[in-house]
């Protein structure tokens, strides 16, 4: 059964689909729990929970399915975890904050901001880096995000092709094929731009290791970089 009928049997209320249901993902979840680093003797329930919701809202939603339906399960039961942690913190945070300031002061604050989102303060990109990733990211679909992200994580391929129910070859292809669209992408964008926003980009991608594709493009724009910026990226 595929995803879209397994999801019409379960809005049906079809018990048989939802022991499939349960069956089918709650193994891939479970991995995807173990990746997350929720303690082992939490995982169980925390799945069940997340196929329990899910299922429950797919029978009060009358919208279309999900494209991929292990993604969706995937991003949901990540976004649980997140969210527990987040609550958890901010629960910490708020008991060592009192006396010291009230949390109406601290909300617009870096400092607040930089704890909220787990104590990392990562260094600002640059303008032209930034506008580089917005237009990468416009160009994705959802699952192409999510993707996207486990690949910025360093997933493993075989624990993605887990994750999106799919052949470890077909998920490395899958990997390959986005990584280098981004690539394409990203030359596009610095065609598209001049001056030193041109070459600090130019910089930046000489630095990274592209497709062939994506190589001998930059190959073709690279000697516009002037003479320092050129040996660096060499």
């Amino acid at each position: 059964m595929g995803d879209a009928a397994l999801v019409a049997a379960i809005r049906c209320q079809d018990e048989s689909a939802l022991r499939e249901f349960y069956a089918r993902y709650r193994p891939m979840l479970l991995v995807v729990a173990a990746r997350c680093g929720v303690a082992l003797g939490e995982r169980e329930p925390l799945v069940e929970d997340c196929l329990t919701d899910i299922a429950v809202h797919f029978m009060a939603v009358s919208a279309s399915p999900p494209r991929s339906l292990a993604a969706y399960l995937a991003r949901s039961l990540r976004n649980r975890v997140l969210n527990a942690e987040r609550s958890r913190r901010r629960a910490g945070e708020d008991a060592q904050s009192v006396g010291e300031a009230t949390e109406g002061q601290l909300a617009g604050s870096s400092e607040y901001a930089r704890r909220i989102s787990g104590g990392r303060e990562e260094p600002p990109l640059s303008p032209a880096l930034q506008r580089l990733a917005g237009a990468l990211v416009a160009g994705l679909s959802e699952d192409d995000r999510l993707l996207a992200a486990w690949m910025s994580q360093c997933a493993p391929a075989r624990d993605i092709a887990v994750w999106l129910g799919i052949a470890h070859k077909a998920a490395s292809k899958r990997i390959e094929r986005l990584r280098e669209r981004l690539q394409t992408a990203a030359l596009r964008h610095v065609e598209s731009v001049e001056g030193e926003e041109r070459r600090e980009l130019l910089a930046f991608l000489g630095r990274a290791e592209l497709s062939p594709g994506p190589a001998a493009r930059l190959a073709t724009i690279q000697p516009e970089i002037p003479g320092d910026v050129a040996e660096e990226t060499a």
